[in-house]
């Protein structure tokens, strides 16, 4: 095959490819139409509930160290951890081996495990929330003991402070007064968004569940407060290389997709009147 042929053959299964790609992520959402507000927030719940495969709480574990590789901050392949990372320096320390997931622990740095953004005491462990990816990251060990089931929130002063500065302490929001932990700055929008992705996912099922952030409905389904202070910090952190990167080897991994990484203008859209 001539040169100048050949070159064409490679371009145009190239262009295909990507643009098979492309199609593939926007068809997942040809469901949703004209949706605003809640109706839109029920239309993604159908489509992310039927494409979720369950793969078992024990499969987190291993897949972690494909969709939380570094490639973003340190480019250096270890985990990245919300609660130890270090975005504009060295971080204090690293998860880069199997070696470290957990275990038992007394200090940060001894290992890793699995935290529930949305706390698992909260629906009693059960399946498929338990081992759902999209709100289940893997972070040290012994902040995400001292985050505890506490809801999330911001610190003025802080009675516990981690490596890299996540704050454990009264909420100084209005509306909540209780004990709460706050994320660096960095990963606000992430934790949001997978809020958003949980209350999306389970609307059918979170409104008979009780804790300080959920309000006891399907549509909201979180009190004022943390709506708010969900919204501020998605606004604050966009979507990153990071979160698109995970999205996608979690999208090959479960099944389904975190709509709000993909389309991150849909949380307005179905919570943007909340005041």
């Amino acid at each position: 095959m001539p040169m100048n042929i050949l070159v064409k053959v490679i371009v145009v299964i190239s262009f295909s490819l990507s643009a098979y790609s492309y199609d593939n992520k926007s068809g997942f959402y040809s469901e949703v139409d004209t949706e605003s507000g809640y109706k839109l927030k029920t239309a993604l719940k159908n489509i992310v509930k039927r494409t979720h495969r369950n793969r078992g709480y024990g499969a987190l574990m291993n897949v972690y160290f494909k969709s939380d590789a570094d490639k973003t901050y340190d480019n250096d392949g270890s985990i990245v951890d919300m609660y130890s990372e270090n975005p504009t320096s060295y971080d204090s320390y690293k998860f880069a081996t199997k070696g470290k997931k957990c275990g038992s622990y007394k200090k940060e740095s001894d290992c890793f495990n699995r935290e529930h953004l949305f706390p698992q005491s909260i629906f009693g462990k059960a399946a498929p929330m338990r081992s759902d990816f999209f709100h289940v990251y893997p972070t040290d060990g012994y902040v995400n003991g001292r985050r505890s089931n506490h809801p999330f929130g911001e610190v003025n002063k802080a009675s516990w402070t981690s490596k890299n500065g996540s704050k454990l302490g009264s909420n100084t929001t209005q509306g909540y007064r209780g004990k709460v932990f706050e994320p660096i700055d960095e990963f606000k929008g992430d934790i949001a968004r997978a809020l958003f992705y949980f209350a999306t996912r389970y609307e059918d099922r979170i409104s008979s569940w009780s804790h300080p952030m959920l309000n006891g409905t399907k549509d909201q389904v979180y009190q004022t407060w943390f709506v708010k202070l969900l919204l501020k910090w998605h606004k604050m952190d966009p979507v990153s290389a990071h979160e698109i990167r995970r999205n996608e080897i979690g999208s090959k991994y479960q099944g389904n997709r975190n709509p709000f990484i993909d389309n991150p203008e849909w949380i307005e859209s179905i919570w943007g009147h909340v005041k």
